[in-house]
């Protein structure tokens, strides 16, 4: 039976529907790798591969609709916010860079996803929620 590496929680929430279920399918994936990785090598080594190439595709479109989001209430943060992005993006392609030279296991991805991904959503994403309700709500639920 799988298991929650990371559960949701509705105090992760931005308060727009589109955003926060894309922060549900990061967490998703967290989970999927968390899984294959108390499942064996074999297993975990497949899973990882497909779930972080997955993962990554799906951070920078859901960094892009974030940072569009806040472009558009002039948020003040947002280029601190978007180099948190870009910082995300280098570490991730390191952690396969490790995987692929043997010097990584894919828990140790699982355990910084887990971490990253928490802290940033209730800490930095938090931070522009209230700017974002100068947008129309179908803006925001695309």
């Amino acid at each position: 039976m799988d298991e929650y590496f990371v559960a949701w929680d509705d105090s992760f929430s931005v308060g727009f529907e589109h955003i926060d279920n894309q922060h549900k399918e990061l967490v998703k994936m967290v989970n999927d790798l968390y899984n294959a990785c108390k499942k064996g090598a074999l297993n975990e080594d497949i899973v990882y591969l497909r779930t972080v190439s997955k993962a990554l595709e799906y951070a920078r479109v859901h960094f892009s609709d974030e940072e569009e989001f806040m472009g558009k209430v002039s948020y003040p943060e947002l280029g601190e916010h978007k180099k948190q992005h870009e910082d995300f993006i280098v570490e991730i392609k390191k952690s396969i860079k490790l995987f692929e030279y043997g010097k990584a296991a894919p828990i140790e991805l699982a355990n910084f996803l887990k971490d990253w991904l928490l802290n940033h959503i209730a800490i930095s994403d938090k931070g522009y929620a209230p700017y974002l309700k100068n947008l129309e709500p179908e803006t925001c639920n695309k």
